[in-house]
């Protein structure tokens, strides 16, 4: 619960203080984005390769907030992630790269069927990361990210992936 008052609070934060620059500067970039990615999971002993997709909004030019799901198996079981978390673009590099920080929350849900039944674990935690963006064309980008997340144990998610904007 208090991640879900936290996340509201960074969006509402967000959309307050981009309609503010929106009025006092009309080139702020407020635009949707969905993209796809390729995960590499360690931590806990494990590691884990995986996919996923996300969408988001950037409400000006420092603040975005996204969601997204990931997917990975290994040894039977079935591991799916979902996050919500806000963005910081704390350094934007020229017109084509962003680098930024983000936080947020994750629910993470591990299941296996076995002949006694389905095994099933779920639990929330937090996410934290930093990343970067390259747009390569005028609606797409090269995406690059590093998180830190704690559902189950500690873990570190590398990812890479593609974007559109919208």
């Amino acid at each position: 619960m208090k991640t879900i008052a936290f996340l509201s609070a960074l969006v509402l934060g967000a959309s307050i203080s981009g309609i503010a620059e929106a009025q006092t500067r009309r080139s702020a970039p407020s635009y949707g984005y969905v993209f796809g990615e390729y995960d590499y999971y360690s931590g806990g002993g494990n590691t884990l390769n995986g996919g996923g997709l996300g969408a988001g909004w950037r409400f000006n030019r420092y603040f975005a907030a996204q969601i997204g799901g990931q997917y990975s198996r290994k040894s039977g079981w079935d591991i799916t992630n979902g996050y919500a978390e806000g963005l910081v673009h704390l350094l934007p590099v020229g017109s084509r790269v962003s680098l930024y920080g983000s936080i947020g929350g994750a629910y993470a849900s591990n299941s296996q069927n076995t002949p006694l039944g389905t095994v099933s674990i779920s639990r929330g935690g937090y996410r934290a990361g930093v990343g970067g963006e390259y747009w390569f064309a005028s609606q797409w980008s090269l995406r690059a990210s590093y998180h830190r997340q704690n559902t189950f144990a500690v873990y570190d998610d590398i990812g890479v992936g593609i974007g559109y904007r919208f």
